[in-house]
């Protein structure tokens, strides 16, 4: 049986809790965190770039002894590195934003996770494909996962929803753009007929998939953490060759804005770039360019 088709247990079940309805969460932290990220570096015995787009490794940090400033600077460390495929839940009218995993036990070998960067995967798109793609919608849907769990014997708490998000959103906090592409859960595209939508949702998972160098691949170790932004990655439990009972970690997410697309305010990896050198070049030739804190930018 295909578990996520109509079955006689699908039409018997009813989800006991209402549908969530949209709400603007309390200000994200990151923004009050210092740009340097002074205390939360300093108490780190070691700090490793993993790769040049995505993954940051710092060592020797015991998270419950942070303080409530270090905590800023985290948030803001990891909404600024520019981190399967899995976007949490991203059929949620208010997706989570940051998601914290911690391991508890893990399989000798195996069971890696890879998290890959959406701001980079947009970067690296020609600039007219980035053009046609900005502003469309693509409509993300619970109904195959809630299909699934129910004729695999699960109890969903709520009935399945679609949600239409910008296909490429503003970060809130970096203002960067980033691709907002699940392949687990978007049906298509909703300003697009069947067959175009069709055609760019194939050519996006494909981009996905050939990202290998926009991705990080994590080796967990018992009591080793995860901590990414949502908003901006995707991860993926690699599958097969270990003995998944081996495997049990603890998730936490913090559900974040509805996710919006800011045409003026948004710029890319490559504009950003640019623009810096700009203002640097300029101000090396005596001429002051006003620009916006970097902080959230």
């Amino acid at each position: 049986m295909t578990l996520n088709t109509i079955t006689p247990a699908v039409l018997a079940y009813t989800a006991p809790d209402s549908p969530l309805e949209e709400f603007v969460p309390d200000g994200d932290r990151a923004q009050f965190a210092d740009p340097k990220k002074a205390q939360l570096l300093a108490a780190a015995s070691g700090i490793e770039d993993l790769t040049p787009y995505i993954g940051t490794e710092l060592k020797g940090l015991q998270i419950s002894n942070l303080t409530d400033v270090q905590k800023d600077e985290l948030a803001l460390l990891v909404a600024e590195v520019y981190h399967m495929h899995d976007l949490n839940h991203s059929f949620e009218i208010n997706p989570p934003s940051y998601t914290l995993l911690r391991m508890i036990k893990t399989p000798p070998s195996g069971g890696d996770t890879i998290f890959t960067s959406q701001t980079a995967l947009f970067d690296k798109l020609s600039l007219p494909f980035q053009k046609a793609l900005e502003g469309l919608h693509g409509i993300h849907s619970a109904e195959r996962s809630y299909l699934s769990s129910i004729n695999g014997g699960g109890k969903p708490h709520r009935a399945p929803i679609a949600t239409a998000h910008p296909l490429i959103r503003t970060h809130p906090i970096t203002a960067l753009k980033v691709l907002n592409y699940n392949p687990s859960f978007i049906d298509r595209v909703q300003e697009l007929n069947g067959q175009e939508s069709n055609h760019i949702l194939a050519f996006l998972r494909e981009h996905l998939l050939q990202a290998d160098d926009l991705s990080v691949r994590w080796k967990w170790t018992p009591g080793s953490i995860a901590f990414w932004d949502n908003r901006s990655v995707v991860h993926k439990a690699m599958p097969g060759g270990y003995d998944v009972t081996l495997r049990e970690g603890t998730r936490t997410a913090i559900h974040g804005e509805r996710p919006f697309w800011d045409p003026e305010r948004s710029e890319s990896l490559t504009e950003r770039k640019e623009r810096l050198e700009k203002e640097l070049g300029a101000v090396e030739n005596g001429v002051h360019i006003s620009s916006e804190p970097e902080l959230n930018n």
